[in-house]
């Protein structure tokens, strides 16, 4: 212990010093290992550390890649000091899973890979890739008592019965946690018509109709568009056009792949033919027809819908929550907190007045991870794998350091200013480590509440979140919409449903039904555009049915039924 407080004072001067150095505008370069960053794999030599071993550097590719380097990060120095062990995290842009795929053609994944969905796992398992965890079970002790509920969940991804991957932010058991994903609308057009309470299709067309009419150009001249997405995204049109789907009482989503799964029957059923998921299309059809949706939407990446936003260009942003945080820090730096973005419900007409069932989070195959045979210490990293799942590695990695990032009064962890800040200001919260969801994405974190009764992420509870994460603007956007917090609108109409085994089903993609279902997603994606600009929307469709029909759609979807009542015993 008495290293651990000298450790911990080290830490907490540190942190005091680059306070007083500056905080976003003059960040400071720290002359850290980061700055020459072992290769993967490779022990740096002769940098001490707590752990009394030589640096061990992991590259990995993360999905959502916040930070670069673990070293950069206030978190990331205290698991070096404890554990020698440090990360690169390496982004990718384009089609993630034709990289991975690529990546296991060639043998040059990353010791840690980044899988995205089980039908990657899949490929990584058969190909003999990845690690058997439980061949390494007696080193994971904390690592099996904790997921034990979520692991056979896990288990499906292989033939065998192994344990090959982990999953990270699962589960999730904490309200605050719910997944929205809906529309993000600017506060001063909301305020200009009386603060409407806007759910469904028809209140957002007839809203956007009239505000890009009566907002015409942003405070700085630019044109102002109705509402966009980025749909030059691997994922844009691809899945987030069709989504409405998932906004009601009957489907929820289990993968952007061919399948959705309805909650009522507890079946799979083909996504293209989904009812509500051709009304999703229809919807986005007619903003393109009555001039609302962006035109430029077909070829913006996610980066340039976050620049759009931060000069308010949109009126609203579909599916893109997680920059209102960004948007509005720009926005009130330019002089125009006014015009600050707060996320409000999206259901389609059919499903008014039905709860919003949304899937019990006790699997997320969306991010997968697993030791790879090209894992020079295998011993080494899941010993740390399995720190992380102690009480002890949950609190570090969501709530930070004690004395450092909060501090314990009456049994209770109370947040410190340095950890509001890091919900406050980005460059904060990379450079502690410490955001909403945690900057670390290999490394297991599961959303659920602690022993004190807390949750592992103070971010997630909704005072904490609501006090410090929302500006002034949009406490009283919220205030004037009658809602008493941020997330009540979800928190009175969610329908939380546990949909088991159905995230883990998908076919195996190099059967010959499993080629078919990514003709199906083919197929689909290759006519979102069409169906979203079509004139005449029925001509498109009746076009679209009439290739998809050529696919054999119904022995796969009769296939994802078959492999779910295998795992279930129904």
């Amino acid at each position: 212990m008495g290293k651990r407080k000298r450790m911990l004072a080290a830490v907490f001067s540190w942190v005091l010093l680059t306070s007083a150095l500056g905080g976003c505008a003059g960040k400071q370069e720290m002359e850290t290992p980061a700055q020459a960053p072992a290769q993967s794999g490779e022990e740096t030599g002769g940098q001490e550390n707590g752990s009394g071993q030589d640096l061990y550097i992991i590259d990995v590719m993360a999905p959502n890649t916040v930070i670069d380097n673990s070293m950069d990060t206030t978190i990331g120095k205290y698991i070096a000091d404890e554990f020698g062990i440090g990360f690169n995290f390496v982004a990718y842009a384009g089609d993630i899973q034709e990289k991975q795929a690529l990546m296991l053609a060639g043998g040059d994944y990353n010791e840690i890979q980044y899988m995205q969905y089980q039908n990657v796992v899949q490929q990584y398992v058969d190909a003999g890739a990845l690690l058997n965890l439980d061949d390494y079970k007696e080193l994971l002790p904390d690592f099996y008592e904790r997921f034990a509920d979520v692991i056979p969940y896990w288990r499906a991804a292989s033939r065998d019965g192994g344990l090959y991957k982990w999953e990270t932010q699962t589960p999730r058991e904490v309200d605050t946690q719910l997944p929205h994903l809906d529309v993000m609308v600017r506060t001063d057009v909301l305020e200009f018509y009386g603060w409407p309470n806007l759910v469904t299709a028809s209140d957002w067309k007839e809203f956007l109709t009239k505000a890009v009419k009566d907002f015409p150009t942003t405070y700085d001249g630019q044109a102002t568009v109705g509402l966009t997405v980025p749909m030059a995204e691997s994922w844009g049109l691809q899945g987030v056009v069709p989504i409405g789907y998932e906004k009601g009482e009957t489907y929820v989503a289990v993968g952007n792949d061919y399948y959705t799964y309805n909650t009522l029957t507890e079946q799979f059923e083909d996504y293209l033919l989904n009812p509500e998921a051709r009304e999703s299309f229809q919807f986005f059809n007619d903003l393109y027809q009555a001039g609302i949706l962006d035109e430029e939407c077909f070829t913006d990446t996610a980066d340039i819908t976050l620049q759009k936003m931060s000069c308010g260009v949109p009126v609203a942003v579909w599916y893109m929550s997680w920059n209102n945080k960004a948007a509005n820090q720009a926005l009130t730096e330019a002089g125009h907190s006014e015009m600050s973005y707060i996320e409000m419900p999206f259901q389609l007409d059919s499903q008014a007045g039905q709860p919003y069932s949304t899937p019990a989070v006790y699997s997320y195959p969306y991010l997968s991870f697993g030791l790879t045979k090209n894992c020079k210490d295998p011993e080494r990293i899941l010993k740390f794998i399995n720190w992380c799942c102690t009480e002890e590695g949950q609190l570090l990695l969501q709530s930070g350091i004690e004395g450092v990032h909060y501090t314990v009064e009456d049994g209770k962890r109370v947040a410190t200013d340095l950890r509001m800040q890091c919900t406050t200001d980005v460059e904060t919260g990379k450079k502690e480590g410490l955001m909403d969801i945690p900057p670390m994405e290999c490394l297991p974190c599961c959303m659920t509440y602690a022993q004190d009764g807390q949750p592992y992420n103070l971010y997630d509870e909704q005072a904490y979140r609501d006090e410090i994460g929302l500006s002034e603007r949009q406490k009283e956007a919220y205030e004037a919409l009658g809602w008493t917090n941020s997330n009540q609108w979800w928190k009175e109409h969610f329908k939380p449903v546990d949909v088991g085994y159905a995230q883990s089903c998908a076919l195996d993609t190099t059967s010959d039904l499993g080629k078919v279902g990514a003709k199906m997603v083919e197929t689909r994606t290759k006519y979102t555009a069409s169906l979203i600009m079509a004139e005449n929307f029925e001509t498109v469709w009746e076009e679209l049915i009439e290739e998809y029909d050529k696919l054999d759609h119904e022995t796969v979807i009769d296939a994802m039924n078959e492999n779910l009542a295998a795992y279930t015993g129904k």
